[in-house]
């Protein structure tokens, strides 16, 4: 065969794959019905993904931590799928193809592998159903996030909380100015593909000793999830930065997290806060200490959350009052359902307004075991337990690891307590994951991120 004949088939073979590759999905997707168009792009976003975490597997790490940190309950275009979900399930994928990551199992995914066939056996137990599958699949994708999260090699572990965290900042400060330019919400129907529903009221408000407040959403679409992703971001900018650009993200962050009014989220900062001071030590200490109280007074100056704080626990305080009362109705609630729950795939965890009528126990453990059983709850508990004592001790191995094991301190011994979107809702699961993961590095990195 002539150069000149190869040269001129090799445009027309090119040229044919484009076509097929290109064109033909193109024109099915769009002379195709709803259902058609989903699949489409479905497998594109398919291919895209699977390029990305095989070429670029660090693009994922990075893709997660960007949404997780700004857009949470953002969906996959045309279909009800959290994007969060779709990149845990990536990650995993990527962690093959990243360059230095090493993959040991131990006992954490020998725990993760144990809640994982509880939960499943509580399933079979309760309500082997689509519907109950696809909950349990989405509580174990967000909860596994720790496997590879924790994996990462150093350098690439340092740019992905890097990235969570401007990203968590970026959405704080958009958060906090539509707080003080949309007291209505009307602003926030503009950002329907955070997740918002069309149908519900968009901005939710405090009753206060002073005014009705408006708690900050914007990107989180709820303030007690943004008062959890601000929290963890906070103590990751305190870790993973330094310098004025630190003070700039922790102040930035600390306002957004102020303003979305969650009590749960502010003691588990100041929970942290304290095991920090008790861990670091030294100077740091005395420097944590100072700059605790400038924060306490500063939050204290804000009006609202003056109101906030100094309402907890009265008689106007509806929250504390209907928290009591699902306590009390705990066991009533439970009766014959103990040992396997009573099913994961319930109206009430998804429908607010059904929610609110039921009034489940806002409270992690608990609310494991009202819907996986106690069976569940035990593991879950006992897990936790060793996270409490690992992250206390393993607290002293460098200050980035002080920070990082007091987040998670903080969380099992405050928001696992006091609330329940860890249990129920992916965002606050993963966040929270997340957190666990960082705490959970194989071995002590190479070099400590200065104080």
């Amino acid at each position: 065969m002539s150069e000149r004949a190869t040269s001129t088939r090799i445009p027309w073979v090119t040229l044919g794959l484009s076509v097929v590759l290109t064109v033909m999905p193109l024109t099915v997707f769009l002379s195709g019905d709803a259902l058609i168009r989903q699949v489409v792009l479905g497998v594109a976003a398919l291919a895209v993904a699977a390029y990305a975490a095989t070429v670029h597997p660090l693009s994922i790490f990075i893709a997660l931590a960007a949404v997780l940190g700004f857009v949470p309950y953002l969906d996959v275009p045309g279909a009800n799928i959290p994007v969060l979900l779709v990149l845990a399930v990536g990650v995993w994928v990527a962690l093959a193809f990243l360059p230095g990551a090493e993959l040991r199992l131990g006992g954490t995914e020998l725990w993760v592998a144990v809640l994982a066939g509880a939960a499943l056996l509580s399933v079979v137990a309760t309500d082997l159903s689509v519907d109950s599958m696809t909950e349990l699949a989405a509580w174990l994708v967000a909860t596994a996030i720790v496997v590879p999260v924790r994996f990462l090699p150093l350098a690439a572990r340092t740019l992905v909380v890097r990235t969570f965290v401007i990203s968590a900042a970026a959405a704080a400060a958009l958060g906090s100015a539509l707080v003080r330019l949309d007291q209505d919400g009307s602003l926030l129907l503009n950002l329907t593909f955070a997740g918002y529903d069309r149908l519900r009221d968009r901005a939710q408000f405090v009753p206060g000793t002073e005014e009705i407040a408006t708690r900050l959403t914007g990107t989180f679409v709820e303030p007690n999830i943004a008062g959890l992703v601000l929290a963890a971001a906070v103590m990751l900018a305190v870790a993973y930065f330094r310098g004025p650009l630190r003070i700039a993200l922790v102040v930035l962050i600390g306002v957004g997290l102020l303003l979305t009014l969650s009590r749960t989220a502010l003691a588990t900062i100041v929970v942290a806060g304290v095991v920090l001071v008790l861990r670091a030590g030294g100077r740091r200490s005395l420097a944590l200490i100072a700059s605790g109280v400038v924060a306490g007074l500063g939050a204290l100056a804000v009006p609202n959350v003056r109101g906030r704080l100094l309402d907890s626990f009265g008689a106007s305080d509806t929250g504390s009052i209907a928290r009591g009362r699902a306590l009390e109705a705990f066991p009533e609630a439970m009766e014959g359902h103990w040992v396997w729950g009573l099913g994961w795939a319930r109206e009430e965890f998804r429908d607010a307004s059904l929610s609110s009528t039921v009034n489940y126990v806002a409270n992690g453990p608990l609310m494991t075991i009202y819907r996986g059983g106690v069976v569940l709850g035990i593991l879950t508990v006992l897990a936790l337990l060793v996270l409490v004592v690992r992250s206390w001790i393993v607290a002293k191995r460098s200050f980035e690891d002080a920070v990082v094991c007091s987040a998670v301190i903080g969380f099992v011994l405050v928001a696992l307590q006091l609330d329940f979107p860890i249990v129920l809702q992916t965002p606050a699961t993963m966040v929270f994951s997340f957190v666990v993961g960082l705490s959970l590095v194989p071995h002590p990195p190479p070099r400590s991120i200065d104080a």
